[in-house]
């Protein structure tokens, strides 16, 4: 049973179309925000179970940092059975699931959507549905009724790299799931940025509002500081992905410059291992977070020390890679901030 439910669990979800969100849905309209569930979810002990990719004491001196709206304990994923956790817990896990399509062509598509899920389970819904089945028919519904009985309280999606999402077509979700838990295979899931990502969750929690990506060209006053500072890119931004292939390679320095040049402010590339450790010692710095779910992008420029989103923008269409109008959709941004503030 335990193993079972250690695999369906990682099955479960919906479409995810934000880099963050938090609210009752990760996917179409927002939904409004049931505070009673809100107040619940505060009151609990949050159950982390991240990748095997870093050691316990990484994720521990990251929550310790960034994560104080709930208290919480870290789980080994290989150790983690829900039902063990069902009076008074949330969860927080790294997941993700596959989707195969049929489209009227008679062709085969797959998706793969991956992401870091808050979330609580309706255990009393749980356990009276699972005890109506024998265990055959228990072993095909469980994945329906942890569905039907997760209560989302925010996400953030995780960026697998082309290497591995060429290989989940011919892959068991089984197969998937070890890699989430065990394979070094997102751009964006390292210490620094999983800080920054729990420090805005963390606030938005806090805060009690819903939080959508689908938002173009959304901004805060804290733009105007890109008019004098850096903006750090990391380098995961020069690879560039063949639309037909969906292989990744890294660009040349020719088509990177005459690219990242169309952004008119001052900016630096910089490897993960620095800016995580910018961002781990408290270093105010801004940077680019780039996610690409299929066909669709979000990019963000963070706030180092705070986490804190300063921009964002929704980005739908064929292309896999950044463009230079996405970059002079920034630069107008900024122009309409410093128009706005004077």
């Amino acid at each position: 049973m335990k193993k079972v439910l250690l695999l369906i669990l990682l099955c479960t979800g919906f479409i995810s179309h934000s880099q963050i969100s938090f609210g009752p849905k990760h996917y179409g309209k927002p939904g409004k925000l049931d505070k009673e569930i809100l107040e619940n979810f505060k009151k609990t002990t949050t159950i982390f179970v991240f990748s095997n990719v870093y050691e316990k004491d990484i994720y521990e001196n990251i929550l310790k940092d960034s994560w104080d709206v709930t208290s919480y304990k870290i789980v080994a994923q290989q150790d983690f059975n829900p039902f063990d956790y069902q009076e008074n817990y949330s969860f927080a896990q790294v997941g993700g699931f596959k989707s195969i399509k049929t489209t009227k062509m008679g062709s085969i598509v797959t998706r793969l959507y991956t992401y870091f899920d808050i979330f609580l389970y309706d255990f009393e819904s749980i356990n009276k549905k699972a005890a109506k089945l024998n265990p055959k028919k228990l072993k095909k519904k469980i994945d329906d009724i942890f569905t039907e009985n997760k209560v989302r309280i925010a996400r953030f999606n995780l960026f697998a790299d082309s290497d591995f999402v060429n290989t989940v077509v011919r892959k068991s979700m089984d197969e998937i799931s070890s890699s989430l838990f065990n394979d070094d295979i997102f751009h964006n899931y390292t210490p620094g940025m999983l800080k920054n990502y729990f420090q805005k969750l963390n606030q938005l929690i806090s805060d009690g509002e819903v939080y959508w990506m689908y938002e173009e060209n959304d901004y805060t006053k804290e733009i105007l500081e890109l008019q004098s500072n850096l903006l750090y890119i990391p380098n995961y931004f020069k690879i560039k992905t063949n639309a037909f292939t969906a292989g990744e390679s890294e660009s040349g320095d020719d088509y990177v410059k005459s690219l990242y040049d169309t952004y008119v402010y001052d900016y630096k590339f910089i490897d993960m291992d620095n800016l995580d450790d910018k961002i781990l010692k408290e270093e105010k710095i801004y940077y680019l977070r780039y996610v690409r779910l299929n066909a669709e992008k979000f990019i963000e420029i963070v706030n180092s020390r705070t986490g804190e989103v300063i921009y964002r923008n929704y980005i739908t269409g064929l292309s896999y890679n950044i463009k230079p109008k996405h970059l002079k959709e920034l630069n107008k941004t900024i122009s309409k901030a410093i128009k706005k503030n004077g």
